[in-house]
């Protein structure tokens, strides 16, 4: 039986207006193009992330990231005065009023650096964070040979890690292994995993509500010694990467052709179900009913109706939107194609423990 219980408070379907925080790597011309919307006039070429839903900040770079919704409340400040309504019962009980989730657009305006992610250990034993940041990349538009990288070819052993990360040459990135992605791609990239986004991607991403990057590769972007490697000691932080090696075989296991899903599926490889859920809604035969669930509902093509006890709502391609649990059945009608980004299901996810947050700047030694 589905669980729409919710609190006396009332979350609705919103749309959510673009959120996107400055970086160090250029990008965000897709974003806008994808989203209908022309550049601002203080446009700087550096906002290459698109930050849906989100309740995390970036680690350095100003701390910026949380969403607001159009009524002006923080994302976190309308989650935490109605956690049943958006997330449901069963969610609340395993999670708490924590999304466990952080989606985006991302626009590789340039290749970006070499780095990896922390897994949920080490988040917990070095950063007070309960969440690592397992990722993954559904590539919605790429430019012919657009070239993708995860994982070691070779298993490195800590000391030709270290030499690689001290020397911030070619050779790092001539490490991984390099995937040629296409429109309708989906790849997972697991915590730990070396990777790196070559230049012409946009992506709909789906990750763990983290800003932690190890950067492996951080000379040729200016980054400081603290930025790169999360404040802690260099060697500590090279711990929490896996030094391969990657085979073929096990890169075939993170791949997934979103694109051709009918009806409605999985985007994402079964791997990723303890950290998020990704799915696939393209009406052919007839409308598609889905269950009550928290999501950003990314719509990637055509145009269609929503409809919940909300009301109907037109969509078209670039519209984004959060539903909550309590909108119940969804049905998706029309010649439209949509993702809808979820939180792993209340089974897979991890219990969390008391509510520890990130830390949002760089630590002082």
């Amino acid at each position: 039986m589905t669980d729409t219980s919710t609190s006396a408070a009332s979350a609705t379907t919103a749309s959510l207006a673009i959120n996107t925080p400055r970086r160090f790597y250029r990008g965000g011309e897709r974003i806008l193009a994808f989203r209908g919307l022309s550049a601002p006039e203080d446009f700087d070429g550096y906002r290459p992330e698109d930050w849906i839903a989100s309740t995390a900040r970036l680690f350095a770079e100003g701390g910026g990231g949380v969403s607001t919704l159009d009524s002006g409340t923080a994302l976190p400040e309308a989650f935490s005065s109605d956690a049943a309504g958006w997330f449901g019962g069963a969610h609340v009980a395993r999670f708490g009023g924590d999304p466990n989730l952080l989606t985006k657009l991302l626009d590789s305006g340039e290749r970006l650096p070499v780095h990896s992610h922390p897994s949920r250990q080490f988040a917990a034993a070095h950063l007070d964070c309960d969440h690592g940041k397992t990722e993954a990349w559904i590539v919605l538009v790429a430019d012919p040979g657009a070239t993708v990288w995860v994982g070691f070819r070779d298993e490195l052993s800590p000391d030709e890690l270290a030499e690689l990360v001290d020397a911030q040459d070619e050779r790092l990135l001539a490490a991984l292994n390099p995937i040629e992605v296409t429109a309708g791609d989906a790849v997972l990239v697991p915590a730990g995993q070396p990777h790196a986004i070559g230049e012409g991607v946009l992506i709909l991403e789906l990750q763990e509500p983290t800003d932690f990057s190890v950067m492996l590769e951080h000379e040729r972007f200016g980054l400081e010694l603290d930025h790169a490697f999360l404040g802690l000691d260099h060697q500590v932080a090279l711990e929490s990467v896996d030094h391969g090696p990657v085979t073929a075989d096990r890169l075939a296991t993170l791949r997934r052709r979103w694109v051709d899903v009918e009806g409605v599926g999985p985007a994402l490889p079964d791997e990723a179900a303890p950290f998020f859920r990704a799915e696939v809604v393209h009406p052919v035969t007839g409308d598609v009913s889905l269950d009550a669930a928290y999501a950003a509902v990314v719509v990637v093509d055509g145009s269609g109706t929503l409809s919940s006890t909300d009301g109907p709502r037109d969509v078209a391609a670039g519209d984004v939107l959060l539903v909550p649990h309590s909108a119940g059945e969804v049905t998706v009608s029309g010649d439209v194609t949509l993702i809808r980004c979820m939180p792993p299901a209340p089974d897979r996810g991890p219990r969390l423990s008391s509510p520890r947050r990130p830390r949002t700047s760089r630590p002082r030694r």
